[in-house]
């Protein structure tokens, strides 16, 4: 008889299960039920069990018969994508002891560099195969993805806790924690290669893996950035990509690469359209009468860039001595533009969707901090009345 405690004879550890789901008049429909690739399954059989106790006789004995061999059914089914299952584990353990890692990261760093905007993809990665190398030292030679267990990377990431830069200065939560994000995506990717079965990553708890440190995004205020005009910058240039960007929200590896064949000028308006370095999503926006202010008075070729700018050490030395002359009490980076940007326009009411798209956001969430800076300075204007 078919109760509602039905229970199949599912062998005990099967990779494979069959379970019933109840439908009306408690007949049941019968699911397949199992993990490929860290990812789980539930997959309508199509067979369905009835309930024998409103049936009587001829007809109740009939529906004993075919509830055995519907389960029977089932139960080979069952076995059938449970042979396919080991069979297809079996082939990728073998793809994945024959790739060494080291070629596997090389691959993924060229392919990278091949198909990622900007290089900062492949420049992180680069860095994370310095700390392989650190870490593992000759063994990263004989290392293949199938040697990548939970254990190898709980101490990839002890590594990480204890490590040191060159000059002798700990690496920080946070610059740890995004090498490690970066380890477990090339892991991702070898499992969507069909070369390991699941990424190790997925059986760490949470609390093993290192917590990136709270981020204090500095903005500057409308005054603060009018102290800044009025106090000379030791290169011009600088100055004038640095308010660029206040009004425009561009990253720096956006300024660098800007071109002035990305500038649209007419007697209707100015645009600006480009590929963002940092994400290769197209970005087309006007450009604002003060960013306009900014931009050289020589207009060059359209392959010629607008901003020629100093590399990223002097640029920082430039900002902090310029910040400094200008008595602004804050550690402004180039980044501090493109979050005074966003700040801007949310004080003026512009609403979240739009801040996003101006500012090239791939999820609302980051968008949503220019929201929070905002209502910290109504509760400030509200404690004051």
């Amino acid at each position: 008889m078919v109760t509602r405690n039905l229970i199949l004879p599912n062998p005990p550890h099967a990779l494979v299960r069959v379970y019933p789901k109840k439908l009306k008049q408690n007949n049941y429909s019968l699911y397949l039920d199992y993990m490929d690739r860290g990812v789980r399954h539930q997959k309508c059989m199509r067979i369905y069990l009835m309930d024998e106790s409103r049936l009587k006789g001829v007809f109740r004995k009939e529906a004993q018969l075919t509830n055995l061999q519907n389960i029977a059914n089932a139960m080979k089914i069952r076995m059938k994508k449970e042979e396919e299952l080991l069979k297809q584990s079996i082939s990728i353990e073998n793809s994945g002891s024959k790739i060494l890692l080291a070629n596997y990261l090389n691959d993924f760093i060229s392919e990278s560099e091949k198909c990622r905007q900007g290089g900062s993809y492949a420049r992180t990665l680069r860095n994370v195969q310095y700390h392989l190398v650190r870490f593992l030292g000759d063994k990263l030679k004989e290392i293949t993805l199938y040697d990548i267990s939970p254990n190898f990377c709980r101490k990839f990431i002890d590594y990480f806790r204890k490590s040191l830069k060159p000059n002798k200065k700990a690496l920080s939560p946070t610059t740890s924690s995004h090498y490690i994000s970066f380890f477990r995506s090339l892991l991702e990717n070898a499992v969507k290669d069909d070369l390991i079965l699941l990424n190790p990553f997925s059986k760490l708890k949470k609390y093993e893996l290192i917590k990136r440190a709270e981020y204090c995004r500095s903005v500057l205020t409308e005054s603060e950035v009018e102290k800044l005009k009025r106090t000379p910058c030791l290169r011009e240039n600088v100055a004038k990509a640095f308010f660029f960007s206040c009004y425009t929200g561009l990253r720096i590896s956006d300024i660098r690469a800007l071109k002035w064949g990305n500038l649209r000028f007419s007697a209707k308006e100015s645009r600006m359209e480009l590929i963002m370095q940092k994400t290769g999503k197209f970005l087309s926006m006007n450009i604002s009468p003060k960013a306009l202010m900014q931009l050289p008075q020589k207009v060059r070729g359209p392959e010629d860039l607008v901003f020629d700018l100093p590399g990223d050490t002097c640029l920082g030395r430039v900002l902090k001595i310029w910040t400094q002359e200008a008595k602004v009490q804050k550690k402004v980076t180039f980044h501090t533009a493109r979050h005074t940007f966003g700040t801007f326009l949310s004080k003026r009411g512009v609403n979240m969707q739009t801040i996003q798209k101006l500012m090239g956001h791939k999820s609302i969430i980051s968008t949503s901090f220019y929201v929070e800076v905002t209502d910290k300075d109504k509760e400030k204007a509200i404690a004051l009345l």
